[in-house]
């Protein structure tokens, strides 16, 4: 998927800025993935309202953002239907037959192997003292 366009595994906006910085004289597009699992602890809300936010920060450049919903089927489903495009689901789930069918009918994506990314959660910002 994708495979010339970096993946970012995001969830904080220092991340967005970081990215913003590494890509400002260029025009090519991004893919933002949530950290794993994030549908069970950021919600799809929060994950739509990240990207928004991201969006002009990143001076448009977001090709895909993916929510990692792991295995849960559940929240999955309740991600399609509040209108996020592309999941990563879990291939071994038995759920993955019904989410595919679903995200087909709506001209959504199930992604069931994470693209190789660029974690950027594991970066540490300090405070800088005033």
């Amino acid at each position: 998927m994708y495979s010339t366009t970096p993946h970012f595994i995001v969830n904080h906006i220092a991340h967005i800025y970081f990215i913003a910085e590494i890509i400002k004289k260029t025009s090519f597009s991004i893919n933002l993935i949530s950290p794993e699992n994030a549908i069970t602890y950021l919600g799809v809300r929060w994950w739509q309202s990240f990207v928004t936010r991201a969006s002009p920060i990143l001076s448009n450049n977001i090709a895909t953002n993916i929510l990692d919903c792991g295995d849960h089927g559940g929240l999955a489903m309740a991600a399609l239907r509040l209108g996020q495009r592309h999941i990563l689901f879990d291939s071994s789930s038995p759920q993955l037959s019904v989410i595919q069918d679903r995200a087909q009918q709506i001209h959504a994506q199930v992604i069931t192997q994470k693209p190789y990314s660029f974690d950027l959660t594991q970066l540490v910002f300090k405070k800088k003292n005033l």
